[in-house]
C-alpha cells in the first residue's frame, strides 16, 4: 500500500505575494525560453524564479541559479510571501481548462507519499529516465531542500469512496482561486488530515500508484533521499525527505485527458529517405485519405475514426498525403517476437520505433522529434522544416495501466497528460524551522 500522509505546506500569502494567477507557471521541462521571459515578467514572486532559475554568463557549472532559487525561496518565506500552514493538510484543487473549445474539470488532491523503490511495486513507473535531467534537479533540490512542483500519479477509485469524499469536501468555501492564460482555473481547498483518512486508507489499501508525469523528479527525490539518510539524526524513515509531494488523480476522473506526442523526422539524406520509404511500404498499408484533411485535427479524427488502436496518419513532404497507416499482418507477428512485444504491440509509439525508425535509423533515430501540439508538427512538415509527421492516436488509459502493471515501461513520449500540473499551488518543505 502507498502511505500517503498530510503535510505543512508552504503557500503563498496574497496580502503580500499577490494574485495566485500571476504566480504559478507550469513544471520546468515544458517551460521554454520566451514561456520563462513571460512568466518572469509576471510577478517577482511567480514560481518560475525558483522552478526554472535564469542562467547568468559565466557560470559554466550553474552554480549560481540554483543558488540563485535558493535564495529566492530563503527571501519570500522570510519576507511572508510564502507562509507555512499551521497544521498537516491535504491540498484539494478543482483544475478547470479548456481543451478544444469545451471546459473540462480534474480533480487533484495533494499528499506526501512516502518514497518507494520501483522494486517494491507500490509506485510504478511507465517511462526510462535520462541522466541529465536529473542531475539538474538533484541540485535544485540540494539547494532549496523543498519539493517545488507536484509529481502527477493515477490510482484506481473503481468504488468511488474518495471520489465522494473529495466531492463533499468541495461544497465547502475554498481556501484559494487561480485564473490564468484564459483557459485555466483552479480552486483549492485546504483539508484537515483527519476528514481524508478512512478513504484514503479504503481506496489505496491494496492499490499501486502509477506515475503519470514526474519520473525525473521521483528519482532525484529517491536519490536524495539516499543522500540525506547519511546525515539522519532521527528515526529512520520519519524525515521529511523520506517522502515527496505527489498529486494524486483517479483513473475514473473523467477530466482526466490523455493527449499523443506525436512523431517528426527531418534532416534525412535521400539514400537514407528512400530506405525509410521502402521500410514504410513494407511495415505498413498507406491509404490516401479522402476528402484531404486540412488540418492536423481533421487528420486526428479520421485516424481515429478508423477504430483500430494502431491506425496513425501520416503526413509527408510538401503535405503529400496524408495517409492512413495500418500495420501489415506479418509485421505484427514480427514484432510480437520481440522483447516485451506481446504487450507493446498494441503501443504505436513502441511499433514505429521497432517497424521502422530503428531498422533504418538505428537506435537512436537520428533526426526524430516528439511534438505535442499536432498544429506544429503539421506546420513544421508543410512548411518544409521536417520531412515526415506520424499523427498517433491518445494512449488508451486502459492499455497503459495494464502495460504499467505488468511492469512493462513504455516508449519516450508516450503519453501527455494534459494540463501539467502548475508549480506554485503549495510546496512541501524538506525542512521545516
Amino acid at each position: 500500500m502507498a502511505e500517503v500522509r498530510p503535510f505543512r505546506g508552504l503557500r503563498y500569502n496574497p496580502d503580500i505575494a499577490g494574485p495566485l494567477g500571476k504566480l504559478l507557471c507550469p513544471p520546468y521541462d515544458v517551460i521554454s525560453p520566451e514561456a520563462r521571459a513571460a512568466l518572469r515578467g509576471l510577478s517577482p514572486y511567480n514560481a518560475v524564479h525558483v522552478e526554472l532559475p535564469e542562467a547568468v554568463p559565466g557560470d559554466s557549472d550553474g552554480s549560481h541559479r540554483y543558488a540563485l532559487a535558493a535564495q529566492n525561496l530563503a527571501l519570500w518565506r522570510q519576507g511572508e510571501a510564502l507562509a507555512l500552514d499551521p497544521g498537516p493538510s491535504y491540498y484539494l484543487a478543482r483544475h478547470r481548462y479548456r481543451h478544444r473549445g469545451r471546459w473540462l474539470e480534474r480533480r487533484g488532491l495533494t499528499a506526501r507519499v512516502r518514497l518507494q523503490p520501483f522494486e517494491e511495486r507500490v509506485i510504478l513507473p511507465h517511462e526510462e529516465t535520462s541522466p541529465g535531467p536529473k542531475a539538474d534537479r538533484l541540485r535544485l533540490l540540494q539547494a532549496c531542500r523543498t519539493n517545488l512542483s507536484p509529481i502527477m500519479a493515477l490510482y484506481q477509485d473503481a468504488q468511488g469512496d474518495l471520489g465522494a469524499a473529495l466531492e463533499r469536501l468541495m461544497g465547502r468555501h475554498p481556501t484559494a482561486e487561480a485564473q490564468w492564460e484564459d483557459d485555466q482555473e483552479l480552486t483549492l481547498w485546504v483539508v484537515g488530515a483527519p476528514q481524508l483518512e478512512d478513504p484514503i486508507r479504503a481506496t489505496l489499501e491494496a492499490a499501486p500508484l502509477f506515475i503519470a508525469d514526474g519520473h525525473h523528479r521521483y528519482e532525484t527525490a529517491l536519490l536524495y533521499r539516499d543522500q540525506r539518510r547519511l546525515q539522519a539524526t532521527t528515526s529512520p524513515g520519519e524525515d521529511a525527505f523520506d517522502f515527496v509531494m505527489v498529486t494524486l488523480i483517479s483513473f475514473q476522473d473523467p477530466g482526466l485527458l490523455v493527449l499523443p506526442y506525436h512523431r517528426t523526422l527531418g534532416g534525412l539524406d535521400p539514400p537514407t529517405f528512400t530506405t525509410l520509404r521502402r521500410r514504410l511500404q513494407q511495415a505498413f498499408h498507406l491509404e490516401p485519405l479522402s476528402p484531404r484533411p486540412q488540418g492536423p485535427q481533421a487528420l486526428e479524427e479520421a485516424a481515429q475514426a478508423h477504430r483500430q488502436p494502431m491506425s496513425l496518419a501520416l503526413l509527408g513532404p510538401d503535405g503529400e498525403g496524408p495517409y492512413l497507416l495500418t500495420l501489415r499482418e506479418e509485421e505484427a507477428r514480427r514484432l510480437e517476437t520481440l522483447p516485451g512485444g506481446p504487450f507493446l504491440r498494441k503501443a504505436a509509439g513502441w511499433v514505429l520505433q521497432e517497424a521502422l525508425f530503428r531498422p533504418v535509423l538505428g537506435p537512436s533515430s537520428p533526426g526524430l522529434a516528439y511534438v505535442h501540439d499536432p498544429q506544429e508538427a503539421w506546420d513544421q512538415v508543410t512548411h518544409g522544416q521536417q520531412q515526415l509527421a506520424f499523427f498517433l492516436q491518445p494512449f488508451p488509459l486502459d492499455l497503459f495501466q495494464a502495460l504499467v502493471s505488468a511492469g512493462k515501461r513504455l516508449p519516450p513520449k508516450s503519453t501527455y497528460f494534459y494540463p501539467k500540473l502548475p508549480t506554485g499551488v503549495v510546496f512541501y518543505p524538506l525542512e521545516v524551522p
